[in-house]
C-alpha cells in the first residue's frame, strides 16, 4: 500500500504543483485578501493586474475566476497559451496578434454556449448572422477538431457539457466550420468574398470584441472576463523578464482596450516584470495587487488541502507525525516555503518521499523524514535559482547576518570592494538584503548589515544542525508586523538590538 494511503489519504495530496493540473482545486482553494477586488462586479467590469512570484498562486486565482463565472454570470475567456510562427520573435508581437487570439477564443466560448439553444443565433437579424458567419470563416475557417480541442483546453471555465458537444460533433481532422454552418444555419462565404471582407476586419479588432461582448450579454452574461496568464512560460520568454513584459505590453498599455465596455481584462503576471511594467503602469486606471502569502495563510492553505484529500480525517501536518514532535511541523514547513504555496507542496512531497524511503509501511511521519525532506527541498532550490558559486560562498560565510568588513577581514581575506561586488550579486539574485546598520568598536561609522533572505539558503548554511535546533536558534517572529525572521540574534554586535528584517522594529 502506498505511503499516502497508510497516512489516510484517498490520493497523493502533493503529487501536483501546477494549479492547472488540479481538477478539485476549488475544494481547497484559499482566497488571498484581495480576492473580491480582483473578482470585482461583473455588472461594472474593470481591469486589474496581479503580480506574484512563480508558485505564488496566480494560476490558482485565475482558475477560481473561471470556477466562479457561472455563478456570477460572466463569460470567462482564458488566454494563457501564446504560439508563434516560424521565425517570429518577441519584437514581432503586436496588439493585433493578441486581439486575434482573444477574439477566436471568445467566439468559441460564445458559440459553445449556444449549443443548448441554436435558435438564439438562428433568430438573430440577417446582418448579425452574416457578421457571425464572417467571424467563423475568418477565425475558425482552418481549424480542425484537433485545433478546436486545443482552444477548448484554454477555455477552462467552459462547462463540461459544451466540451462534450464539440467532441461528439467534430472529428479529429474534420473542419469545424462545416459543423458550425450546419448547426447554426450560417451563410457560407466564398473565398474571393471572404478575402475582400477580411481586409475590413483587420482595422476593427476592438469593434469586433465589443460586438462579441454585446452578443454574450444578449444571452445572459453580464460581461466578459479576459484572463491573461503564463506569458513567462513560452519558448520566447522563459526566464527573461524583459521579454515576458514585451510579450504582453501591447495589451497592458492600451487603456482604450482595457476600458472596453462590458470587458474586464485580468492579468496574472510574474513579479519579476514589475520594473518594466512601471514605465507603462496606470494604477489610477488599472487596479494592481501584489500576491504574497503570510505563513499563517500558507498554514490554512495546507490544512484545507489535507482535509480535502483525506475526506476531513487529516486537518494538519502534525496529525501525520509521530507524537511528541518538539516544534509545529505545519509552521516550520510554511516558514521554509518562503511565502509560496507551490513550495509548501514541494516540501511536503519531499517529506513523504523521505518517509517512504525510510519505511513506506509507516502510518506516521518521523522527524528525521521531515528534516531530510526539508533539506532535499532546500538543496533543489539552491540548484534551481542561484549560481553554484554564490551558495558555496555563503556556506563559507557560515552565518545569515554579516557586515562587509566581517566578510573582507574574517572570511574572504580580500579588499572591501571585492566583497561589495559579491554582495551586489547576491542582492540582485534575491539572496541577500540590507537590514539597517550596526555600530561596532572597530569602525567610526555605522556599517551596513546584511541578511540572507531565502530560508532555504539559511538552512543550507546550517545544514550540519538538526532542523529542531535550527528553528529553535533562529526563528523569531516579529510581534509588530508578523514577519518570520530566520536569524540568530547572537549575530548582532554588542549594543545593537535585534530588529525585524521587514519593518525594522526591535524584536524584543
Amino acid at each position: 500500500m502506498p505511503l499516502y494511503e497508510n497516512l489516510g489519504f484517498k490520493a497523493h495530496p502533493f503529487a501536483k504543483t501546477n494549479a492547472d493540473e488540479e481538477p478539485n482545486l476549488a475544494d481547497y482553494f484559499v482566497p488571498p485578501p484581495f480576492y473580491d477586488g480582483v473578482l470585482g462586479d461583473p455588472s461594472v467590469p474593470t481591469a486589474s493586474v496581479v503580480l506574484a512570484p512563480r508558485g505564488g498562486g496566480k494560476t490558482a486565482l485565475r482558475r477560481m475566476l473561471e470556477e466562479t463565472a457561472e455563478e456570477r454570470h460572466y463569460l470567462p475567456v482564458s488566454y494563457d497559451r501564446f504560439e508563434f510562427s516560424a521565425g517570429q520573435g518577441i519584437g514581432d508581437i503586436n496588439l493585433q496578434y493578441h486581439l486575434r487570439n482573444i477574439i477566436s477564443r471568445l467566439l468559441v466560448a460564445y458559440l459553445s454556449h449556444l449549443a443548448d439553444d441554436p435558435n438564439l443565433l438562428k433568430n438573430l437579424p440577417s446582418d448579425d448572422r452574416r457578421r457571425i458567419s464572417l467571424f467563423v470563416h475568418s477565425y475558425l475557417g482552418d481549424v480542425t477538431g484537433d485545433g478546436l480541442q486545443n482552444l477548448l483546453k484554454e477555455l477552462k471555465g467552459l462547462p463540461e457539457r459544451f466540451r462534450e458537444f464539440w467532441r461528439e460533433k467534430v472529428g479529429f481532422l474534420e473542419s469545424v466550420i462545416n459543423l458550425l454552418l450546419k448547426s447554426y444555419d450560417l451563410e457560407s462565404i466564398d473565398l474571393p468574398t471572404l478575402k475582400q471582407e477580411e481586409k475590413s476586419l483587420v482595422e476593427t479588432y476592438k469593434y469586433q470584441l465589443e460586438y462579441l461582448g454585446r452578443l454574450a450579454r444578449s444571452i445572459g452574461f453580464r460581461s466578459v472576463y479576459v484572463l491573461i496568464d503564463k506569458p513567462d512560460e513560452t519558448e520566447l520568454t522563459g526566464n527573461d523578464a524583459a521579454a515576458t513584459y514585451r510579450l504582453i505590453q501591447p495589451l497592458i498599455r492600451d487603456l482604450e482596450l482595457l476600458g472596453l465596455d462590458g470587458f474586464a481584462f485580468k492579468f496574472f503576471l510574474w513579479d519579476q516584470i514589475e520594473s518594466f511594467y512601471r514605465t507603462d503602469a496606470r494604477p489610477d486606471r488599472v487596479q494592481e495587487y501584489q500576491l504574497s502569502w503570510s505563513r499563517q495563510g500558507l498554514e490554512r492553505l495546507l490544512s484545507e488541502r489535507l482535509k480535502s484529500f483525506s475526506d476531513g480525517r487529516v486537518t494538519s501536518f502534525r496529525d501525520l507525525c509521530v507524537l511528541g514532535l518538539p516544534y509545529d511541523p505545519d509552521s516550520a514547513i510554511c516558514l521554509m516555503a518562503n511565502h509560496s504555496p507551490r513550495n509548501v507542496i514541494r516540501i511536503c512531497e519531499r517529506i513523504f518521499a523521505a518517509q517512504a524511503e525510510r519505511n513506506s509501511e509507516s502510518n506516521a511521519v518521523q522527524p528525521e523524514a521531515i528534516d531530510q525532506g526539508v533539506m532535499a527541498y532546500c538543496t533543489q532550490v539552491a540548484r534551481d535559482h542561484y549560481p553554484e558559486d554564490y551558495i558555496r560562498d555563503l556556506q563559507r560565510v557560515g552565518r545569515e547576518l554579516f557586515t562587509i568588513n566581517f566578510l573582507a577581514n574574517d572570511v574572504f581575506k580580500v579588499q572591501t570592494n571585492a566583497v561589495r561586488n559579491k554582495i551586489t550579486n547576491w542582492s540582485n539574485a534575491g539572496l541577500v538584503k540590507q537590514v539597517g546598520t550596526v555600530s561596532v568598536e572597530s569602525s567610526k561609522r555605522p556599517l551596513n548589515f546584511y541578511y540572507v533572505s531565502d530560508p532555504a539558503i539559511v538552512r543550507l548554511i546550517h545544514r550540519n544542525i538538526a532542523l529542531e535546533q535550527f528553528l529553535k536558534d533562529r526563528w523569531v517572529p516579529c510581534d509588530s508586523c508578523g514577519t518570520d525572521n530566520l536569524a540568530s540574534i547572537e549575530l548582532y554586535p554588542d549594543g545593537n538590538p535585534p530588529t525585524c528584517s521587514s519593518c525594522g522594529r526591535e524584536l524584543f
